[in-house]
């Protein structure tokens, strides 16, 4: 008995040392950046609370909202993507789209959706959205839209809804090609579209194999316009109508979330709650489905939190550590760890994190976040002692350079690997 006690007080002492430790390197990492940190850590296992330091104070998450996108998803579609929904009459194809960002697009692009109209041989016919959303989400940077990771959101999107192009044996690629003749070359450095119109300036300098790409004006048009050069076939337009029951299916679930969280894609992560909205509803809008995750999903969540994109890139995003936390913790009881060791990227391996932890031994599998003056990790880590902890560490208004906060953050990653 006395041996137990002993015991019990020797674990006691020694998870208080680490969280002294801990505690004092947080102190100093909060010091070094000038701005604002939060941390919560978990022991997976048993939910319990290891550390937690300005757990309940809100933070820009940024691109850690796609957990919440990623949680959204997986609790309200199906396990392959829905693509096209359709009905058939005496000789005629009507399908309409469900908002999925995969189709032509190079990453994770499936035939099937394309095959299934190469193969009728009606009349078809694309049935419009209702739809509900603007092109860019709520608190996007203006400065931003020129950029490849900040394409507009679609109820059809095609390419990603970016148009690339590609030194190809000293001729210039267009794709989709439906965008060569609205492309010239100049004399400059940067990628230039003309504002609000899809009219392209290309560097003449571009090299051989280089790609640039840059998100075109989209519209449903524009989409099907594409669609009819891809199939060579003409799809006539007409309003909306009921849901049809018939679907066509194209990629593994899972593949999208984990080109979504690897990569960390926007369109992709905007275009789930898109998805999401399409499927409860017959309406596609971004605000039904964080209405209806809010109700269903995050009810419980511990805090209350701002969520207004899919994707982070929204400045008006407020979440904690603690809910984060809450949900990573969901995900694994629900999905087990091998499935979230495989959607979230591997610090020191893949994607976003490929760069993180890169001496080490891969033992971090987690999603980073990180705009302007803000950064947040959240996710898993194994410790030495084969400990499986969940953790979020998030920051803002933060004076410090990417490479510099990355750093110490890897720092107080290695002393948790080493101590708990």
């Amino acid at each position: 008995m006395r041996l137990k006690v002993f015991i019990a007080v020797l674990s006691i002492l020694g998870l208080s040392s680490c969280a002294t430790g801990l505690s004092r390197k947080t102190t100093e990492f909060e010091n070094f950046h000038h701005g604002f940190t939060g941390i919560v850590i978990l022991d997976a296992e048993t939910g319990k609370n290891i550390y937690r330091y300005n757990a309940h104070k809100s933070f820009t998450p940024a691109s850690n909202t796609k957990i919440l996108s990623l949680y959204s998803a997986i609790k309200s579609l199906e396990d392959s993507i829905i693509t096209f929904r359709y009905r058939k009459t005496d000789d005629s194809l009507i399908f309409s789209a469900t908002g999925d960002p995969e189709l032509l697009d190079s990453e994770v692009s499936s035939n099937s959706p394309l095959q299934f109209l190469l193969n009728s041989k009606d009349s078809i016919y694309y049935q419009k959205a209702n739809w509900k959303q603007k092109i860019y989400g709520a608190g996007w940077s203006w400065d931003d839209f020129e950029y490849a990771f900040s394409p507009q959101i679609s109820a059809i999107p095609i390419y990603g809804n970016t148009v690339s192009f590609t030194m190809e044996n000293e001729h210039l690629k267009v794709s989709p090609g439906i965008f060569t003749n609205y492309t010239r070359t100049i004399n400059s450095e940067k990628l230039e579209k003309l504002k609000g119109m899809n009219q392209f300036r290309v560097p003449q300098k571009l090299q051989k194999n280089d790609t640039l790409r840059i998100p075109f004006e989209t519209s449903e048009e524009l989409s099907i316009s594409i669609l009819e050069q891809e199939i060579g076939r003409t799809i006539k337009t007409i309003p909306p109508g009921p849901k049809a029951s018939h679907i066509i299916k194209s990629v593994a679930s899972d593949s999208l979330y984990k080109q979504m969280m690897h990569t960390s894609d926007n369109l992709i992560a905007e275009q789930l709650l898109i998805m999401i909205s399409e499927k409860i509803t017959d309406t596609m809008s971004t605000e039904i489905a964080i209405d209806h995750a809010r109700n269903k999903l995050f009810k419980e969540l511990p805090d209350e939190f701002q969520w207004m994109d899919g994707s982070g890139l929204s400045r008006y995003n407020m979440n904690t550590p603690a809910n984060l936390v809450t949900i990573l913790k969901r995900l694994l009881d629900e999905k087990g760890e091998a499935w979230v060791s495989t959607i979230f990227p591997t610090a020191g391996k893949h994607g976003t994190l490929a760069n993180l932890l890169t001496d080490e031994k891969a033992f971090v599998f987690a999603k980073s976040g990180s705009l302007k003056n803000n950064y947040s990790l959240s996710g898993y880590l194994r410790t030495n002692s084969d400990r499986l902890l969940i953790f979020s560490i998030m920051n803002s208004n933060h004076m410090s350079s990417a490479k510099e906060i990355k750093a110490e953050v890897s720092n107080l990653l290695i002393h948790i690997r080493n101590n708990y």
